[in-house]
């Protein structure tokens, strides 16, 4: 019998428009990524047409097992830079994803990170896993597309009535302007939630408890997909027995390789010293 694999992401890979480039993006493609990187065996759920070229360089990694749900369009996102503020353009999106479309033994791999980009992933969704431990990056529940695609700021009920089993929420300041209290608000609910602030570090919640946990030194170059990657290392950390503030601080220090160039900059499989060893995990 296959063992089952370590971690279960969950998501839509996209395809992203970014400065007159065409990129693989989502969290869950950069979170897959990660995970293998770091020696994880990984399962991935996700919903695209099944000759999306931009996966194959995920379809080559051996440590990644894919559940690809067949869809006539692939989420895509444009980013414009124009004007000053960036402004994300929704220009299509892929069928949801729905608990049904787990394959029943992955409902039972021991951690699952849930990281919709564009609302795909639901309360159901979440509530048919079986994980011990499962975090969710909250940006694709906090932003929706308007009459002409640009995004604009939401609040899902995940968001308001987090889901049962979810133990961790990730998100950015820059999500939502009411990111502060919204991360108050999970907090109240038991959950733990960081709030990432990009160089200036991160702010974790538990209960009434915060801390603020600086960013890891990095000689930055492309920052994106940075705020995903501290999602699932934080994500991968939790798992291996680190407590929130230690699993944080190792979350910012791979974080900080990512962002040391394009795609996962300088991360590599030696970056699993920031971990605790697998002999912690539940």
């Amino acid at each position: 019998m296959t063992p089952l694999p370590e971690l279960l992401v969950v998501g839509h890979v996209t395809r992203d428009f970014i400065r007159g480039e065409t990129r693989l993006g989502g969290a869950a493609s950069f979170s897959a990524r990660v995970a293998t990187t770091l020696g994880l065996q990984t399962a991935l759920v996700t919903a695209a047409p099944l000759d999306f070229e931009l996966m194959a360089p995920l379809r080559m990694l051996p440590r990644l097992s894919i559940h690809l749900v067949p869809s006539p369009e692939v989420t895509t996102f444009e980013l414009d830079y124009s004007g000053p503020r960036r402004r994300v353009i929704q220009r299509a999106v892929a069928r949801p994803i729905r608990a049904e479309d787990i394959p029943v033994a992955w409902r039972d791999i021991p951690v699952a990170y849930v990281a919709p980009v564009a609302g795909e992933c639901d309360r159901a969704l979440v509530e048919g896993l079986r994980s011990k431990l499962i975090c969710a990056g909250l940006q694709g529940w906090l932003r929706r597309p308007g009459a002409d695609g640009t995004v604009e700021p939401t609040i899902a009920s995940e968001v308001s009535l987090p889901p049962r089993g979810l133990t961790t929420a990730v998100f950015s300041e820059e999500d939502h302007p009411e990111a502060e209290f919204l991360a108050e608000h999970l907090a109240r609910h038991g959950l733990t939630v960081a709030l990432t602030r990009g160089r200036r570090g991160s702010t974790l919640r538990q209960g009434t408890q915060r801390w603020e946990i600086p960013a890891a030194p990095a000689n930055e170059v492309d920052p994106t997909g940075a705020g995903d990657v501290f999602g699932i290392a934080l994500t991968l950390a939790l798992a291996r027995g680190a407590s929130t503030q230690d699993a944080a601080t190792a979350a910012a220090a791979i974080a900080a390789r990512v962002v040391e160039g394009p795609e996962l900059g300088n991360l590599s499989a030696a970056d699993t010293q920031h971990l605790p060893p697998p002999s912690k995990a539940h």
